[in-house]
Order: C-alpha cells, then sequence, then structure tokens
C-alpha cells in the first residue's frame, strides 16, 4: 500500500507578522534601555516598564497566536480542512478554482463544512456564493501564500482521484 501524500498547508504571508515580531522587539529594547538608564526617575520607570510589557510580552502573545492561526487550509486524502471552520470532505467539494483575484471552492453538499461552523447555514452559504462569483468559500489572493492559480491548482492535485 502506498504511503499517503503528505499534507499541503496553503498559509497566509507572514512578511507583516515579521515586521510587527521586528517592531516590538525594538521597542521592548528601547524600553529596558529606558529603565536601565535611569530607574529611579518614575516616569522613566513606567514607560520602560509599560514599552517591556505591550511590546514585550504582549507582542510575543499576538505574534505567536497570529503565526498558528495564519494556515488558512490543509488537505489531505480526508479532505481540505478550513482553520476555524472544520474539515470538507473531498466528497462534498465539486470544484476547485480561481481567478486574478481569489481562490474558490464550491461545494456539493454543505453538511460536512457546516457541522464544524457555528453560525452558518446552507442559506447563508448560498448566498456567499452569488457574492464571491460562484463559490462557497474563496480567499483573496492577498491572504494566500501563492496565486490563486497555484493554490487550486495544489489542491486539485491533492484530490484523491476517485
Amino acid at each position: 500500500m502506498p504511503d499517503p501524500a503528505p499534507e499541503l498547508r496553503i498559509v497566509s504571508p507572514r512578511r507583516n507578522l515579521i515586521i510587527l515580531a521586528v517592531v516590538c522587539l525594538v521597542f521592548t529594547v528601547m524600553g529596558a534601555v529606558v529603565v536601565v538608564l535611569a530607574p529611579t526617575a518614575t516616569l522613566n520607570l513606567i514607560v520602560g516598564v509599560g514599552a517591556v510589557g505591550f511590546f514585550g510580552v504582549g507582542g510575543g502573545v499576538a505574534f505567536s497566536t497570529q503565526w498558528r492561526r495564519s494556515v488558512l487550509l490543509r488537505a489531505d486524502d480526508t479532505g481540505i480542512r478550513v482553520t476555524g471552520a472544520g474539515l470538507i470532505p473531498w466528497g462534498d467539494v465539486d470544484r476547485i478554482g480561481s481567478t486574478s483575484t481569489q481562490l474558490g471552492i464550491r461545494l456539493r453538499r454543505y453538511d460536512g463544512y457546516l457541522t464544524g461552523v457555528t453560525g452558518e447555514s446552507a442559506a447563508s452559504m448560498r448566498a456567499a456564493r452569488k457574492q464571491n462569483g460562484g463559490w462557497d468559500l474563496a480567499w483573496p489572493a492577498r491572504l494566500l501564500d501563492r496565486s490563486p492559480a497555484d493554490a487550486a491548482r495544489e489542491l486539485e492535485r491533492r484530490r484523491p482521484s476517485v
């Protein structure tokens, strides 16, 4: 029996997260320097500790949380996993395609997908289809780490042949 193909992961670009990390690091270091240079001045102590807390701790938590959440889609033998929504079994996928501006997935049935989503219904999915140019689920190109055409092609390649 052949080994299963590796999981395909489509992530959002992480360039902005790296910029966030660098900016937070700079402000954290500046806050630490302010505290070290004048630890007895109350205002310097407040500003320095505040910068270290806000940018160091808060920025670190934000960075790590957003880094983990930057995975948009994962495709394996069972189907496409949409982060925050659940699994779309391959049997429920009608088409995968793209335009120059978005990646789209059209579903045959909504049941499998909607079991992992709260607040969505088949009616809202049909309304989304009209707004998204015929796609039930769509991701704009700016959220993808590759072109929409490449993402669609790789998802189709990952789909098991029936």
